[in-house]
């Protein structure tokens, strides 16, 4: 069997990963060794990913999808990100594409940028427009944007969504100003979490990603549109550790996932209780162990090996 790579269009068939089972289906990557990115096979339809994204599967309508105390770190994280972003443009026009539950727009919006979100699901655009006063357009309006608009355009783990990757890329460019900055954040393949992990690493996620990139893999498409790497950030605190801590408890033979089921708020929860008792139990017999080895293992893949289990990379448009 071979697939068609999404962002040459040639026809690929290096298997990178085989025979990943996820909610009862069967699903394979297949990698481009032309452009180092990683294709689900067989991808969802649009009818089926309408049914995975519709709210109280995915997310609630107001876009969040944890307990309070897991909401409360989410927004420590977000002002994190805006510190990050001013060090490079102190204020400005922002494009948040994939804009969720509104949250780091909000905060953007109140330290003075003016914002626009760009959400795939129109039920939590409505919810999020609504509630923070933000212009928020769903993702076949992005066209009508007018060019070099922005000043930054950011993608928090919404690339690896996206079926048609080089061009949002593309679009990126056409959107921001001479000298705008893009900053995308994936996963990335070619870490040592994804390695150890395999077919249940944490941050695999299918059928969700339709798209699986190596650093190589991002930089080469940033390049190609063309934007100036300034910085990647191999170590994030949100993604790294807890990739590392549900990773190693899927490889101790729990139910995929637990412990990030358990997080969620009670009606994305729902059904997550009955699982196994002996899983529910191994899981926090083990956290002791795993918390503190997930940090280790973190350091060790970003700082020492430079390979993170996701990446946050920060380009320019030349």
């Amino acid at each position: 069997m071979a697939s068609t790579c999404g962002i040459c269009n040639r026809e690929i068939k290096h298997e990178f990963l085989k025979n990943v089972e996820m909610g009862g289906k069967i699903y394979d990557i297949y990698q481009c060794r032309e452009c180092m990115v990683g294709f689900t096979v067989p991808a969802p339809s649009p009818e089926e990913l309408s049914e995975l994204y519709h709210s109280g599967n995915y997310r609630l309508s107001t876009g969040k999808r944890f307990n309070p105390y897991v909401e409360s770190l989410i927004y420590g994280f977000r002002l994190l990100r805006k510190r990050r972003i001013r060090k490079y443009i102190k204020k400005g026009r922002i494009l948040d594409i994939g804009y969720g539950r509104g949250l780091f727009l909000n905060i953007m919006k109140k330290g003075g940028w003016e914002v626009t979100g760009v959400e795939f699901s129109k039920e939590t655009a409505s919810y999020a427009s609504d509630l923070y006063g933000i212009k928020v357009i769903t993702e076949t309006s992005i066209h009508e944007l007018p060019d070099e608009s922005f000043d930054v355009i950011t993608m928090n783990h919404v690339l690896e969504h996206s079926r048609k990757p080089s061009e949002l890329i593309s679009e990126c460019k056409r959107l921001l100003r001479k000298g705008g900055l893009v900053v995308v954040a994936v996963p990335n393949t070619s870490s040592l979490q994804a390695s150890a992990g395999k077919g249940v690493w944490f941050h695999l996620d299918l059928p969700f990603h339709f798209n699986h990139f190596s650093e190589e893999g991002l930089i080469r498409l940033l390049n190609k549109n063309p934007f100036d790497i300034l910085k990647i950030k191999q170590f994030d605190m949100e993604y790294n550790p807890f990739g590392w801590i549900q990773t190693l408890l899927n490889l101790s033979s729990i139910r995929k996932n637990l412990l990030y089921d358990l997080l969620k708020s009670g009606e994305l929860r729902k059904g997550t209780l009955n699982a196994l008792k002996r899983d529910v139990i191994l899981t926090f017999v083990l956290l002791p162990l795993y918390f503190p080895l997930s940090f280790i293992l973190s350091v060790f893949e970003s700082l020492i090996l430079k390979r993170g289990g996701t990446i946050e990379v920060y380009a320019v448009k030349r």
